[in-house]
């Protein structure tokens, strides 16, 4: 135990543990560079174990995103032209707190998170400014965030086959008409329709009406 406390010391302490400065921030920043966000992991859950190794980033000195001609054009778009030590710092914090956010999205699980990512890209294509502007923000947002990139796959499957139905069906359709096509009627000598579906009437149509007419009075009057 007293081992394993001292290996924690050396790989997550800096100012109060000299042991090895440089070798603490070396390793503070590899698990910096190797975190994601597991398969199953619950988006707060990877936002505090990210807030963590930030915190002991902080502590070692290591700073991602202070930049400060940012900061000064962040402060411009807000009428700051000449700012104060103050101000730059504010503004330099706040550039940091950003540039983590950012970095929070990538790390995030793409196949929860990967449309949204893709969203946002296309808003900077557009030339907006997208992004959440601190980690708690961006978590926030991501947690409400809905991926229907499974349904919309689903339907696209579905539509495909309702049109593949549609088309077979229509096909059986076509054929059935392009059969009646070679069909000639006898009395009518017409193409295309059967005797049941003729809408002309002839002679010989009125003679075979009145014919079975007979034949029906016929077996009527017998069986009286």
């Amino acid at each position: 135990m007293t081992l394993l406390k001292e290996i924690k010391k050396i790989i997550y302490t800096g100012g109060s543990n000299n042991l090895h400065v440089k070798h603490n921030k070396a390793m503070a920043h590899i698990n910096f560079m190797d975190m994601r966000q597991e398969k199953y992991q619950d988006i707060q859950d990877f936002r505090d174990q990210y807030l963590s190794v930030k915190k002991v980033c902080d502590e070692l000195e290591l700073k991602f995103g202070w930049c400060e001609s940012d900061a000064r054009a962040l402060l411009k778009t807000e009428g700051v032209n000449e700012p104060t030590d103050e101000q730059l710092e504010d503004a330099l914090n706040r550039v940091e707190e950003e540039h983590h956010a950012i970095i929070f999205l990538y790390k995030s699980d793409r196949q929860r998170f990967g449309k949204y990512i893709v969203e946002k890209e296309n808003e900077i294509l557009q030339k907006k400014d997208p992004f959440p502007k601190t980690v708690e923000d961006m978590c926030r947002v991501l947690e409400g965030w809905k991926n229907d990139n499974k349904h919309n796959r689903f339907s696209e499957v579905n539509d495909g086959v309702a049109f593949a139905t549609t088309d077979a069906e229509g096909s059986k359709g076509s054929k059935g008409k392009n059969k009646n096509k070679k069909v000639t009627r006898f009395k009518c000598k017409k193409q295309g329709h059967y005797s049941n579906e003729c809408e002309e009437v002839s002679d010989s149509d009125d003679d075979d009406r009145s014919t079975k007419e007979k034949k029906s009075a016929k077996k009527k009057a017998r069986t009286s």
